[in-house]
């Protein structure tokens, strides 16, 4: 008897563990309204949400006499949708125009100024939603 309630015990689990999901994401509380704050780093001025930090131990900078380029990673909370109204309407304020956008699990938006570039990249990580920014000519 025993043998048999280990058996299904263990049967349980395992049907139960090959159901799940290889990816736990745990959407973080998203703020009423986000605050926009510039950033600027060499040449570039773009804006974040105020209630975002960068992650500078994980951020890549190459600076070289006027050439200036970075994969910048910012932390925070907020919903992928939300955070993509938010560049829709606050990019553009400060020069920058949408060339494009790929939405889905993920959202990566490009922005253009001059001859700049910046391609951000939000995702959910496991307790944050991250903003990862390529800067780039």
């Amino acid at each position: 008897m025993k043998k048999i309630i280990f058996l299904s015990g263990l049967l349980t689990s395992l049907i139960l563990s090959s159901c799940a999901s290889n990816e736990i994401v745990i959407q973080p509380n998203a703020p009423v309204s986000f605050v926009a704050k510039t950033e600027r780093k060499g040449d570039y001025s773009f804006i974040i949400p105020s209630n975002f930090q960068l992650i500078e131990n994980e951020s890549l900078i190459f600076e070289s006499e006027n050439i200036y380029r970075a994969y910048l990673i910012y932390k925070g909370e907020g919903y992928i949708q939300d955070l993509v109204n938010f560049y829709d309407r606050e990019m553009p304020k400060a020069g920058w125009k949408k060339i494009s956008a790929l939405i889905g699990k993920d959202a990566i938006l490009a922005f253009q100024k001059d001859n700049q570039i910046i391609v951000i990249k939000i995702q959910y990580g496991l307790t944050n939603t991250y903003l990862r920014m390529l800067l780039t000519r």
